[in-house]
């Protein structure tokens, strides 16, 4: 249940990041870096997704639901981490955003990091929501192309 509070709790300081970076430019030296990793970011779903289709379908066997749920909210909390990331690295001078975008980043890696064990994730998680976690780690994930698409759109 704890789980579950931090992960909208994260969730939410996410989207309020990212909603507050939309109105701020990016600074001249970290332009080129945060490009190179805005395109990382925003392909590395579709590798990734590869990657657990071919999981699923010829290695991993049983636990189905479990492990889908699984691999969709770890991935997307990295993602999420990522972004957080990058923020940090765009917004260097926004002392704000700075510190909200560390505390963001940090709390999305620790929360990857202890849900990433397929056993503990089970424990703390898939057996209190079930099936609804995918709709947690979606919903992660539909925000992040939002905001990353809005903020491409904004800063061509």
């Amino acid at each position: 249940m704890i789980t579950l509070f931090l992960l909208l709790a994260l969730y939410m300081l996410f989207v309020y990041v990212g909603v507050k970076t939309l109105s701020l430019e990016i600074g001249e030296r970290s332009r080129k870096v945060s490009k190179i990793l805005d395109c990382i970011l925003l392909i590395a779903p579709l590798i990734s997704s590869a990657v657990f289709t071919v999981l699923f379908v010829f290695v991993l066997e049983g636990r189905f639901y479990q492990r889908l749920s699984h691999a969709i909210l770890v991935f997307a909390l990295w993602l999420c981490a990522a972004r957080l990331y990058w923020y940090l690295i765009s917004f260097l001078k926004n002392k704000r955003i700075l510190i909200l975008s560390l505390i963001g980043m940090i709390g999305c890696a620790a929360a990857a990091i202890v849900l990433t064990p397929l056993d503990r994730y089970v424990d703390l998680l898939h057996s209190f929501t079930r099936a609804a976690s995918i709709s947690v780690g979606d919903s992660f994930i539909i925000t992040f192309y939002v905001l990353a698409f809005i903020s491409l759109k904004k800063r061509r």
